[in-house]
């Protein structure tokens, strides 16, 4: 069987099991990439925390309308602000 990775690259069942072989006897061919301690930043600003209430009939419909978006609640408001934002 054959696979494709999300940036197109062809891996077939014979490729994997080649490498699950090198890892079981320790090898790990390449090198490390950087390694980035905790979430990434989502601005080069320091950031602020507000809150506010809602009703939770909202906060479900909240909820529901950025799951469908494919974002988290906070993706999804911090895009609804900018473009709350951009509008004027």
């Amino acid at each position: 069987m054959t696979y494709r990775t999300a940036k197109g690259t062809l891996l077939t069942d014979e490729l994997l099991d080649e490498w699950a072989e090198a890892c079981e006897r320790g090898e790990y061919p390449g090198t490390p990439g950087e390694i980035v301690v905790g979430r990434p930043r989502i601005s080069a600003e320091d950031l602020a925390t507000i809150t506010f209430k809602l009703p939770k009939s909202q906060v479900a419909a909240l909820d529901e309308t950025a799951k469908r978006a494919g974002e988290t609640r906070s993706q999804f408001l911090r895009s609804l602000v900018n473009d709350a934002l951009a509008r004027g």
